[in-house]
């Protein structure tokens, strides 16, 4: 097998899976099964698999539907419902194809309606407006999780005990809407994969460490991400990360690299512009620079090492839900990114901040401020959005990326002279 089909069997197998999840959404669409929407940031997906629920995800077909570039007319639906341009593109996408004139008809399937959506109140205030106008247009309950932010170094035992108490108040919810009762023990299997896969995840995020990296961890792993997210506490997402591992030991036996070389290392905070997402590649691809290490994808729990195992399944969802990179306050996050550069011996931090996503992107100039006079590493800030390309200007991304690869290479060059520290 040579790399390049290797690159594409990873990417391939990805795709299949969620393809897959999409298809059986129709089984919502039918009536067959419940329908709960929820939101990724602060996870509990698996106690809803626990009653054979039918789980899906506004943020991520909002995703997917930038990635089809479909999102822009989706956000001109949301626009005429009189959402305004300065609400969350997911947002507006989302309420555009479900409550506009498609009618949750996509390019890759249709969006079932729901019949309980549930939001992990935590990093983001916007998940609650954005709840109440789908519950409001589906005339479905919805029930919040308040989850309070990780205010110091770690989540307090009382908020901890706070959250875990808020999700066993939905057992009785579930029963009634799926007229079954709660089953323990296929929570806790449940839960066992999901502890599983993440620990995969976490060890394939890992090999950015090498050098030279054997895959760009931002640009090809926001793609190895989402079975992570939408099929988490699934064998399917369990197998597909220990495939993934063996794709990369594959490329590391033989030398692969995504550019052909590696001329810099970078770390990368911030979502991606996903209608442009290749475009954006192909800026930095073209410096032979690879994203060794990033934040967004580990967002969805693997940032930190949980506490609790699946044998104590509440204090775990509690874990999941509290532990989001999301629900950081900003010294935690700056701290964390700082460690990633090191660790991954970076040579330079980009930050892209989203026009749509306040809580992602608050505090990022501080932060380019601090790693580049504290910290010393040089830092490049950028600002488009997540799903709205009409944020997003080519030559002016363009002009900055490559003013900031000729400062990084004169560094390099100034560094190997001994004229700087290493």
């Amino acid at each position: 097998m040579n790399k390049i089909a290797m690159e594409d069997k990873a990417r391939t197998a990805s795709r299949e899976l969620i393809q897959r999840h999409y298809l059986e959404l129709d089984a919502g669409v039918s009536g067959d099964r419940k329908v709960v929407y929820l939101f990724t940031s602060g996870l509990i997906s698996e106690l809803f698999r626990s009653f054979d629920f039918i789980v899906t995800y506004p943020e991520m077909t909002a995703i997917h539907s930038s990635r089809r570039n479909v999102s822009v007319d989706l956000i001109h639906d949301g626009e005429e419902l009189g959402y305004a341009s300065h609400i969350c593109a997911y947002v507006k996408c989302d309420l555009g194809l479900m409550a506009g004139p498609r009618k949750g008809q996509t390019p890759f399937g249709k969006i079932p309606p729901p019949d309980l959506i549930v939001i992990t109140h935590g990093g983001c205030s916007t998940y609650i407006k954005w709840a109440e106008a789908l519950g409001n247009e589906f005339k479905c309950p919805v029930k919040i999780i308040d989850v309070p932010f990780v205010r110091e170094d770690r989540q307090t035992d009382f908020d901890h005990v706070y959250v875990r108490g808020q999700i066993e108040e939905l057992i009785p919810v579930c029963e009634e809407l799926s007229g079954r009762k709660f089953d323990e023990d296929k929570l806790k299997e449940i839960l066992k994969l999901t502890s599983e896969t993440i620990e995969l995840w976490k060890k394939l995020l890992e090999y950015g460490k090498l050098k030279p990296s054997p895959f760009d961890t931002y640009f090809e792993g926001v793609t190895y991400m989402a079975p992570m997210t939408i099929l988490r506490g699934t064998e399917e997402a369990r197998d597909y990360y220990q495939s993934a591992i063996d794709y990369i030991w594959h490329r590391i036996k033989t030398g692969y690299t995504p550019y052909g070389k590696e001329d810099f290392r970078l770390l990368f905070e911030g979502t991606p512009p996903w209608p442009r997402i290749r475009e954006f590649q192909q800026m930095f691809s073209r410096w032979y620079a690879v994203g060794v290490t990033n934040t967004y994808v580990r967002t969805v729990c693997a940032a930190v090492n949980l506490k609790f195992g699946p044998d104590k399944p509440f204090d775990f969802l509690a874990s999941l839900a509290s532990q989001s990179y999301y629900n950081w306050n900003l010294g935690k996050r700056r701290g964390f990114m700082l460690d990633l550069a090191r660790d991954y011996e970076v040579d330079g931090i980009v930050i892209h901040s989203a026009k749509s996503c306040r809580p992602f992107s608050i505090g990022q100039l501080d932060m380019r401020n601090y790693f580049a006079r504290e910290a010393d590493i040089p830092t490049l800030y950028l600002d488009s959005d997540i799903a709205d390309p009409r944020y997003f200007s080519s030559a002016r991304m363009q002009n900055r990326i490559d003013t900031f690869f000729e400062a990084l290479t004169h560094r390099k060059e100034r560094r190997s002279k001994g004229e700087l520290k290493t």
